[in-house]
């Protein structure tokens, strides 16, 4: 297992997330060439573990080139396909319907209209596809030194948020230390 930058805070929820995926692909009697994309990738580390956790083809985008650039290296590094390119969440370069799975790690706060990018990511799934959000807890007392605790979500607000982009079967999680949240969404017809 490759744990690229994977930090001990997120490892229970990562964790959970790959056993979604991987018992969500079994149940849906999904092709071999399953496919995830992370949007607000970073420097690539969910990417690259979900890589190395599952096989399957993940493609990191992120709007900042340095970023990609990095998340590049270390997918050639830890010799984990996957595939980076500079994009935004909010405006998604794929055709529709190209993903069984859209995930994201602790970016919500970076997007500039969250309402867009959750409807791009819908467009982007194919049908029956599911949204998988880790993201920090908002104004919990492990948050409120961040430089973004503004724009950090309240599990409330995130799944109103999801719903309102038409994701349907809620589910979420809060990990043991009540700091970080994963919420699951499914694309319906």
């Amino acid at each position: 297992m490759i744990t690229v930058g994977i930090l001990a805070n997120e490892v229970e929820l990562v964790s959970e997330l790959c056993e979604r995926i991987k018992r969500e692909t079994d149940k849906s009697k999904l092709p071999t060439a399953v496919k995830i994309l992370d949007i607000g990738c970073g420097t690539g580390k969910l990417a690259i573990h979900l890589g190395s956790e599952t096989a399957y083809d993940v493609t990191g985008i992120d709007p900042v080139r340095v970023n990609v650039e990095k998340a590049q290296i270390k997918a050639a590094t830890s010799m984990v396909t996957a595939a980076f390119a500079v994009q935004s969440a909010e405006a998604i370069a794929f055709a529709d319907s190209s993903f069984d799975f859209v995930v994201s790690l602790k970016a919500l706060h970076e997007f500039h209209n969250l309402g867009k990018a959750l409807k791009e990511s819908m467009r982007v799934l194919k049908e029956g596809g599911k949204i998988f959000i880790i993201d920090w807890i908002g104004s919990v007392a492990g948050t409120r030194s961040h430089l973004h605790v503004k724009k950090y979500y309240s599990p409330e607000r995130l799944k109103e948020s999801i719903v309102d982009a038409g994701f349907t079967n809620l589910s979420l999680k809060i990990n043991k230390t009540s700091k970080l949240m994963l919420c699951e969404g499914k694309k319906l017809q």
